[in-house]
């Protein structure tokens, strides 16, 4: 490809570059004698980005180039070499990135890329990006011709009953060795669409006319196996299926060079680690909304993943934690308003998705999910702001008439504090409270639950775990070239010193992960979970382009900002969070064993490693770990509930390794049933556990109805919980005299 038909052309570089460019070198050394040196760094760095961003035009700048990754080398906890394999991680991972599906590349292309594996680290000395203009060019012409795939195929008569099978493993599946393979894939997959949509609009007729004419399965009504073909609800859902892809390929050329520049240079940062790389304007406004939780939307967090827009987290207090139905993991798939067309969103940018979503308080939005499971869900949520009182830490006095004790619970969604506000709440404050309060009911025990905190504010995770110690080290947080900085509890007071469970999992991160590593390495809590923690050990910082350019940038076309990776936290054992996260004394059996989830799925994270370890003093009454361990083990094995999750884990496992689906339309429908009656099944062993007597010990803000409602559910949620249920137990062994051994 020649520079000359390229459509990256020099000219459309935009003004701001061209602002930046003449003034940074004037203004930067201004800017570094006002700040400390690591905005020194910082100022480098964000000159030699935009340098770069538009390096293919300014190529008297190519030793700003040079300087981008010398800066970044001197930031980043950890920097790599740019050499050869730098080049070929960014090489596979924009790869990746831009077709996730392999939907438009060909064995061909990859071929044609090939050349460039191991050059982009020279085409950045160099200051050119033909690997970027090259790949670019390549899927707008596939995106092309899958244009003309698909509106040829909606006009041809189409066949939903041919015994074909499509992959939809993106791991097992290669790219498609010719063009003829490719656009048979299309057909493939845009026929199993068809079907999908049919079954839809089937369910719809069949449910609102005459819902006698489901079938029972197990007690469970279904769809009919054999049913004669419906032409109009035929029609229907091929018209639907074409205009879905007809709104999909519209908002993916809808991209601009800008969009595709800003990807590629997140891509070339991502490499360093996962957690660093560029946030253009909108991305960052998005990262802060969702950090605050202060949106009108459906609070949850999301990120793109293999084409798809997965749900991260759920945040505590919002529309989307209030209905229930959405959950981690969930991939949405598409979106309707209440009133309007359904759009589909796979391929989509997150960005283009949250407009979809987001949405003024007291409109509907209807997510379709694909659950983990491989079920496919309408979830219809009310947008609202967040219930900010429910992002709070919350109590519960728990009667456990199984062994006439009663136990204390004390639930923590995130680590909150206003650095901007001295006197707003703060978690170790309200933890200190609830712990005094539970203290006066002396209660037998205490279990603080930890699952799916995402962390917060260190300096609460530190003090909160000094409220069950006397003193000592909390945390270990190094820099690079730079010996651990050790974080202290330097209060001698203990609020409480009785039998502590702390309950963590998957999706317990950062602050959380320090608190319960914390409080293990003491030996002073026993931590109970269903799987090693997130592993989520390092700490970013984001640099504001527009501070170091104040006065000097175009206020309409804001810079944005970068996110590097600078530091890294260790247990006082010496063991970093990252990577590993927390494994709990005691395993519990995990519905969503077969999730992916932790910083050691994720690109190009950083590894797990050791410092040196500090000296401090264990507790001196320590919990006999082994026999908890294994009277733990006893009661799960007897347990029904469990049984059932270890039967669904199975279930889906095979559904999931059994990727390679048939698209027959009796065989869809078929394995459409089967998965709606496991869930059925599993949903029917949740059991209420009628022995837990709970009492709401959090002071209400108000007593409005919603807030009753919220306070009912919520302790329906706790009878209804078998992780909190085998909690409690351990809580009782840990409290007889044959499970305390001396130090």
């Amino acid at each position: 490809m020649s520079k000359k038909n390229s459509r990256f052309k020099k000219d459309e570089i935009s003004s701001k570059l061209r602002t930046c460019l003449k003034y940074c070198c004037l203004h930067v050394v201004k800017f570094m004698k006002k700040n400390n040196q690591h905005f020194k760094f910082a100022g480098i760095f964000l000159i030699c980005i935009f340098s770069f961003l538009f390096a293919r035009a300014l190529t008297q700048n190519q030793a700003l180039n040079q300087a981008l990754f010398t800066s970044v080398n001197n930031l980043h906890f950890s920097p790599i070499p740019i050499d050869d394999t730098y080049s070929s991680s960014v090489y596979s991972l924009y790869i990746k990135r831009l077709d996730p599906n392999k939907r438009f590349f060909t064995k061909s292309d990859i071929k044609q890329f090939k050349q460039f594996e191991h050059l982009i680290d020279n085409e950045l000395n160099q200051g050119s990006q033909y690997f970027f203009e090259q790949i670019n060019d390549r899927l707008t012409f596939r995106m092309q011709e899958t244009q003309k795939y698909y509106k040829a195929f909606f006009k041809k008569k189409i066949r939903i009953n041919q015994k074909e099978t499509l992959e939809t493993d993106i791991d097992k599946k290669e790219f498609a060795r010719s063009e003829k393979e490719l656009k048979k894939r299309w057909e493939k997959w845009m026929s199993y669409q068809v079907i999908i949509q049919y079954m839809t609009e089937l369910e719809v007729k069949i449910t609102s006319e005459n819902a006698s004419k489901k079938v029972k399965v197990e007690g469970i009504s279904v769809l009919p196996v054999h049913i004669k073909m419906n032409t109009k609800l035929k029609k229907k859902a091929m018209e639907k299926v074409e205009k879905d892809l007809d709104l999909m390929f519209e908002r993916l050329t809808e991209e601009n060079d800008e969009d595709k520049l800003n990807l590629y240079v997140d891509t070339l940062l991502n490499v360093f680690d996962t957690h660093t790389g560029y946030f253009p304007p909108q991305k960052k406004e998005d990262f802060d909304i969702s950090m605050s939780g202060k949106l009108e939307g459906i609070g949850a967090v999301l990120r793109e993943e293999n084409g798809y827009i997965k749900v991260v987290r759920i945040v505590p207090g919002s529309a989307s934690w209030r209905q229930g139905d959405l959950k981690e993991d969930d991939l949405i798939i598409k979106v309707a308003q209440s009133k309007g067309e359904t759009v589909d969103i796979v391929g989509v940018r997150v960005r283009d998705a949250v407009k979809l979503i987001r949405g003024e308080k007291g409109s509907l939005v209807k997510l379709t999910v694909k659950k983990p499971d491989g079920s496919i869900k309408v979830v219809p949520i009310v947008r609202d702001v967040v219930v900010i009182e429910a992002t709070y830490a919350k109590s519960s006095l728990i009667n456990d008439t199984r062994y006439g004790k009663v136990f204390g619970y004390v639930y923590l969604p995130k680590f909150y504090r206003d650095f901007k506000d001295a006197t707003a709440r703060n978690t170790t404050d309200d933890i200190r409270r609830i712990l005094e309060g539970l203290k006066k009911k002396n209660v037998d025990g205490i279990v603080l639950d930890l699952r799916s905190n995402e962390g917060g504010a260190l300096l609460d995770a530190v003090n909160t775990a000094g409220l069950f110690i006397k003193k000592g080290p909390i945390v270990q947080v190094k820099s690079r070239h730079k010996k651990s900085n050790v974080l202290f509890d330097e209060d001698k007071e203990i609020v409480y010193g009785g039998p502590l469970i702390i309950m963590v999992n998957r999706y317990s991160a950062s602050a959380s992960e320090i608190l319960a590593a914390a409080l293990q390495d003491y030996s002073r809590a026993v931590i109970v979970g269903t799987s090693n923690s997130f592993g989520k050990g390092t700490v970013q910082t984001f640099i504001d382009l527009d501070s170091v350019f104040k006065g000097k940038a175009d206020p309409k076309h804001p810079f944005g900002n970068l996110k590097i990776t600078i530091q890294k936290f260790y247990r006082i054992n010496g063991g970093s969070t990252q990577y590993k996260g927390v494994h709990p004394d005691i395993i519990l059996p995990d519905r969503y064993s077969y999730l992916e989830v932790g910083e050691q799925y994720l690109d190009h994270s950083l590894p797990w490693d050791t410092v040196d370890k500090l000296n401090y003093n264990e507790w001196t009454q320590k919990q006999n770990i082994s026999s908890l361990r294994s009277k733990s083990a006893h009661r799960s094995n007897q347990s029904k509930l469990f049984s059932h999750i270890e039967a669904h884990v199975s279930f889906v496992k095979k559904q999931r390794e059994n990727s390679d689906i048939s698209i027959y339309i009796t065989d869809v429908i078929k394995q459409r049933n089967l998965v709606e009656a496991e869930n059925k099944r599993y949903k029917d062993s949740i059991i209420n556990y009628k022995s837990l007597k709970i009492t709401d010990m959090t002071p209400k803000l108000s007593n409005d109805d919603d807030t009753k409602k919220r306070q009912a559910e919520w302790i329906e949620s706790l009878q209804k919980d078998p992780y909190l249920n085998e909690s409690l137990s351990i809580l009782n062994d840990m409290t007889q005299s044959d499970f305390a051994q001396s130090e």
